[in-house]
Parts: structure tokens; C-alpha cells; sequence
């Protein structure tokens, strides 16, 4: 049950990533796969074998409690510090590692040194090291690695794709990101950069590796063969891409963009499926003569060197408490902290449906990734020869950051595209039906017409009400820990406005319509 409890906490901190994150999203097979390697290596007559060079590998009872203690010991900061920044990628390795760790250091003390042997099937505590392992694929790797790779990969792809299109007659530019051809520019994300093939492709790598039971050589070659293969692919999904765009119109590549990443799948799976047959047999004729044959037939009796009976250990019984005391702690901590908020105050937006002019528009789906929101929703609309566009998005308690929200406002987001502004500094406080709700207010000053954008960023339980703004810092995220700060319910709304000359103007209209469409929750 304490395993089971661990494994649970893990999971539930990776799922945000694998549901909004496309490039994670493999990560929900990944425990299925490491069910299956389990079983298959428990439930066959060979199990329990290990390679020769491992062979007389023994973990000693007293380092073995060593590294659980230490383990257990990293479970109490990482748990402490994911409650208040839930998705902070070094807090998911700390957890996944003192998971892994500590079911490892338990089963050994089940088990003991010995092989288990059960209806005639052997196996060991080696036995569950890889499956175990390999679940690291699943666990994003931290910003500090991700992204100066992304960057390599998409520089090294929009220069080599446009040499690729010059031989093929297809006049293309590079321009940092983005490929510049006859009828617009083409776009390279994080997607076309080959990250998320190269990621998939390093997780089929393994998981045919061991299930080939390829050796380590022979396993560095695959990982090798799927990240030259990942590459490949990619360009070649880039260049059909930059085609597409030079033949029929950049609004054509939409079409081709997901099933062309589809197709890179495809393919690094079935030639890497390929490679890992080609490599298999190989390897089995150097185990079949490595392995001593079995003593007697699987219906006798194992010697006692080799017989283990599971045994309730008393790693168990320590780690059940320890995880007793750290989920008391933590929640008292953050509640203790809690209990001198106000209670929650909380509205939503009247949408104006019935304006004829209403329309729904997509959020798009790096901005999901990036704040993780519970509910959000964005749409436009005309109303007194003005143009609004409103985006209201609510974070529930206890799911995401605060601080995801304070470091992406307007000045920070809208500048990272490109947008020049002004104002912003002078916090307003507008009387809305009851609520002080705090707004701050810019313009966009390189547009072809004025364009004012009002932000609020509203605290369920916040003691005094003002526009707090945070850079995602590991200082910031600890500090938030030291004072007990976890998401209590949080909503931002961001209103944009179009039709009018002056900043002074766009503030008396922003009020009119808040409002219309504020409605507080008594």
C-alpha cells in the first residue's frame, strides 16, 4: 500500500504534462509497457538471469537501508515543494528517482539476496530494475536540457531544409525560426524541431531493447539508429511541409502538419521494430550458451540458496509511517498558512451569446501547456462599432502555480511576439458589481490602429487585493514554499478592445462592460 500510495503521487504529478503537452503524450503508455516487461520477465522460465557482467552484482543489506533512508529523506522536500509549484520539472525527476529508489530498496528487502521461485518460474529483484527504469522516459526533462536542444534542432532543421528545397528549384530564406518562401513564411515549433520524435523515439528504443533483450551495445546502437532516423524524418517532414507552402498557400500546411508528424511516428517505430528483430537472434544464441542448465526439473524442490518467501519487511512498516507524517506535514504546513486567508471570493464572465457577432476562438495549444488552466475560454465580438476580444481563464485550487499565471501578463507575453507597449505600470482598482477588481492597462503602440489590452489577475483568497507579478525562478519557487503559498483558486481575465483613440476612453468602456458581463458568486 505505501508503494502503491508513492506510485499514485507520481503519476498524478505527470499526468498535467502528458494530457497538455503533445510532446509528452507517450507518457501515458509508458506505464503500460513497463507492466508488460515486468510480467514477461517474471512469468517465463527464464526469468531471473541475469547478463554475466552483472551476474555477481549483490547490493548489501546495509547500503541497501542507506539509500532508502536517503530516498526517503528526498520524498519529504520534493513533496513539499511540488504542492506549492505542481509541474516544476527538477521536483518530478526528485520524485520519480526517490519512487523508484525506495520501491526498489522494499522489494529487496522482500525478497532478500535469494530468487523467488514460484510454480516453477524464478525471479529476483534485478528483475524489476529496467522496469522500473525505464519509466524515466516518461518524466519531462528539465528546461535547463529541453530547450537549448530544442533550439539546436530547430536551427540546424530550418538551415538544412532550405538547402534541401534549393536543390529541389524551391527558393527558401532562413530566418531564425521561421523558413521564408514565395508565398509567406513557414513557421518551425517545437513540434517541427524533431524533439517529440526524437523523445518517442528514444522510449520505442529501449522498450525493443529489453524486450529483444539486446546487450548494452547493441541498445546504444538502436537509441543511435532512432535518433538518426528521428532526424531524418523530420526534414523530410519539413521539406513536404515548405513545399506544400511554395505550391498551395501557407493556410495548406495546417493540413499537412499532424499527418506528416504521424508518418515520422510510424516510421521510427516499424524500422526500429526492424533493427531490434535484426539484433535479437544474435543475442539469444550468446545467452542460450552463457546460461547453466537447470538443475532437475522445474517440479523439485529449489535449495534453500535459491528458495524466498515474500516476508512483510519492516522497511515497509517505517516507510508507511514516514509517508503518514509527510502528507500531515505538508498539508498542515500549507493550511496552517491558509487558515489566516479570507474566505474564497469568486466570479465568472456573462458570455453575450446572443450578439450576433458572437463568436468562439480557439486558445491555442502552447498557451494550455504553458499556464495548464482548469477552464478557459476566449471569444470576440462588436458592439457599438467596438471590436472585443475576452479571455477568461480560471485555475481551480490546488492544480496549477499561482505563479504560472504572474509571469505571463500581457508585458511579458505580448512583447514575446513581437508587440510594442506602453503603460501598464499604474494599477487601477474598478468598482464592479461589488468587486475592487485590480486592472492594469496598455497599449500597443505598432499596430495600424490603436489596440488596448485591460488585464486582471483575481486571487480566490487573497488577504488585500492587488496585481501580483512573479519571475519562475527557483528562489521564487521556494520562497513561495517558505510562506506557504499554493494555488487557493485563481482566475485572470484579459480584454482587448479595438475602436477608440484614446487610453483614457478605453478605460470608461472596459468598465461598461465589465459591468455587463461580471457576475459575483455569493
Amino acid at each position: 500500500m505505501p508503494l502503491v500510495w508513492l506510485w499514485c503521487v507520481l503519476l498524478n504529478d505527470l499526468r498535467v504534462e502528458w494530457t497538455v503537452n503533445p510532446q509528452y503524450a507517450y507518457g501515458w503508455a509508458v506505464p503500460f509497457l513497463c507492466i508488460f516487461l515486468l510480467l514477461r520477465k517474471i512469468f517465463r522460465p527464464t526469468a531471473g538471469i541475469t547478463p554475466p557482467a552483472t551476474a555477481n552484482f549483490r547490493l548489501s543489506p546495509i547500503l541497501c537501508q542507506i539509500i532508502f533512508g536517503l530516498l526517503a529523506l528526498l520524498y519529504l522536500p520534493a513533496r513539499l515543494i511540488q504542492e506549492a509549484n505542481p509541474g516544476w520539472r527538477l521536483v518530478s525527476w526528485a520524485l520519480a528517482i526517490s519512487v523508484i529508489g525506495i520501491t526498489l530498496c522494499v522489494l529487496r528487502s522482500a525478497l532478500g539476496a535469494s530468487r523467488l521461485q514460484v510454480s516453477g518460474f524464478r525471479f529476483q529483484v534485478s528483475d524489476f530494475a529496467f522496469p522500473l527504469f525505464f519509466f524515466l522516459v516518461a518524466v519531462p526533462w528539465p528546461t535547463l536540457i529541453e530547450n537549448p536542444l530544442i533550439q539546436t534542432l530547430t536551427h540546424f532543421d530550418v538551415r538544412a531544409t532550405c538547402d534541401l528545397a534549393g536543390w529541389l528549384g524551391i527558393p527558401a530564406i532562413p530566418h531564425a525560426n521561421v523558413i521564408e518562401v514565395a508565398t509567406g513564411l513557414v513557421g518551425i515549433d517545437e513540434a517541427c524541431s524533431g524533439i517529440r520524435s526524437f523523445q518517442a523515439t528514444l522510449m520505442i528504443s529501449l522498450f525493443l531493447g529489453e524486450y529483444y533483450a539486446l546487450g548494452l551495445a547493441r541498445r546504444l546502437f538502436c537509441v543511435g539508429c532512432g535518433f538518426l532516423l528521428a532526424l531524418l524524418l523530420n526534414l523530410v517532414r519539413l521539406l513536404v511541409l515548405v513545399w506544400v507552402a511554395a505550391q498551395r498557400g501557407i493556410p495548406a500546411t495546417t493540413r499537412w502538419h499532424d499527418p506528416t508528424g504521424v508518418f515520422i511516428l510510424l516510421g521510427c517505430f516499424f524500422v526500429l521494430w526492424g533493427i531490434g528483430v535484426w539484433l535479437a537472434p544474435a543475442k539469444a544464441k550468446l545467452e542460450v550458451s552463457s546460461q547453466q542448465p537447470a538443475t532437475g526439473s522445474q517440479n523439485s524442490k529449489p535449495s534453500a540458496s535459491e528458495l524466498s518467501v515474500f516476508r512483510f519487511p519492516f522497511s515497509a512498516v517505517a516507510l508507511t509511517g514516514w509517508l503518514l507524517c509527510v502528507q500531515v506535514g505538508v498539508e498542515g504546513w500549507y493550511r496552517w498558512h491558509e487558515t489566516r486567508l479570507p474566505a474564497a471570493t469568486v466570479w465568472q464572465v456573462a458570455w453575450p451569446t446572443n450578439n450576433p457577432t458572437f463568436t468562439e476562438r480557439d486558445i491555442p495549444v502552447t498557451s494550455r501547456q504553458i499556464l495548464r488552466f482548469d477552464d478557459g475560454r476566449n471569444a470576440g465580438w462588436q458592439e457599438d462599432n467596438l471590436n472585443w476580444q475576452v479571455i477568461f481563464l480560471h485555475w481551480q485550487p490546488g492544480r496549477a502555480a499561482v505563479r504560472l499565471a504572474q509571469n505571463h501578463t500581457p508585458e511579458v507575453c505580448l512583447a514575446a511576439v513581437g508587440h510594442q507597449l506602453t503603460g501598464g505600470r499604474e494599477l487601477q482598482f474598478l468598482a464592479v458589481n461589488g468587486l475592487k477588481m485590480p486592472f492594469r492597462f496598455y497599449q500597443l503602440t505598432d499596430t495600424p490602429q490603436p489596440v488596448f489590452v485591460a488585464y486582471c489577475l483575481w486571487n480566490d483568497r487573497a488577504g488585500s487585493r492587488k496585481f501580483e507579478t512573479s519571475s519562475l525562478t527557483a528562489s521564487s519557487r521556494i520562497a513561495a514554499v517558505r510562506a506557504g503559498q499554493r494555488n487557493a483558486g485563481q482566475r485572470s481575465l484579459e480584454i482587448a478592445l479595438t475602436g477608440l483613440s484614446d487610453l483614457a476612453a478605453a478605460q470608461t468602456a472596459v468598465q461598461q462592460l465589465l459591468e455587463k458581463i461580471i457576475v459575483p458568486e455569493r
